[in-house]
């Protein structure tokens, strides 16, 4: 379904998205900090389901628009290109910083709370769809078979991924909190590593033709 040299791209690509830290990142962060590793980790789900969904929407409304309107492709392409632009310049000037909330502090709930939290935060949050409606259309492709198909593995490798990663960070946060926190060098490299991507994309983006 995918061929290596897409699929290689995307694994990159994903990895330096996984490690740069976003706002679901924070809220994981914050919820494991006030309830929990288990609260942590159900946010974390919650927020990769989400992710899955917004990946399968994108892939599949994208496709939809650029084969009924053929001219749709190269708007959506500028449309990708400015936004990847945007991303690249606002991951660049980010303060390496979690800023976690810590008015979630002594929170309860129960596990499927904080799955549901996670998910909706992630499915409501308007920058999502933008950024997969950014990505996406660089990586599926409909002549190599099923969009929906190619859309679900490639939202469920980033969000295994991103449970993979995130997980770790979640089990070690209670204990090393100061570290995470404090440790700018990781975090400013993690930033300036996602710009040079996300540059990266929008150049590759703007030498991409309509197959």
């Amino acid at each position: 379904m995918f061929d290596l040299q897409t699929y290689s791209l995307f694994l990159a690509t994903a990895a330096v998205l996984v490690v740069t830290p976003g706002p679901d990142t924070v809220l994981i962060l914050s919820r494991t900090i006030a309830s929990g590793t288990v609260a942590g980790l159900m946010t974390l789900v919650g927020t990769q389901v989400g992710n899955v969904v917004h990946a399968v929407l994108a892939g599949v409304g994208v496709s939809t628009v650029v084969l009924l309107f053929p001219v749709a492709f190269t708007a959506l392409k500028w449309v990708g290109i400015l936004y990847l632009l945007y991303l690249a310049v606002m991951a660049w000037k980010a303060t390496p910083t979690l800023e976690l909330d810590h008015s979630m502090a002594g929170g309860r709930g129960h596990a499927g709370r904080y799955f549901m939290q996670g998910l909706f935060n992630n499915l409501a949050n308007p920058k999502m769809i933008a950024f997969f409606l950014a990505l996406f259309p660089q990586f599926v492709h409909p002549e190599a078979g099923s969009v929906a198909l190619q859309s679900l593995g490639l939202g469920v490798t980033l969000g295994v991924m991103a449970v993979l990663w995130i997980g770790l960070i979640v089990f070690a946060v209670g204990r090393f909190r100061t570290v995470v926190q404090s440790n700018t060098t990781f975090l400013t490299l993690a930033n300036k590593l996602a710009a040079l991507t996300f540059f990266g994309l929008a150049l590759r983006l703007v030498f991409e033709e309509r197959c």
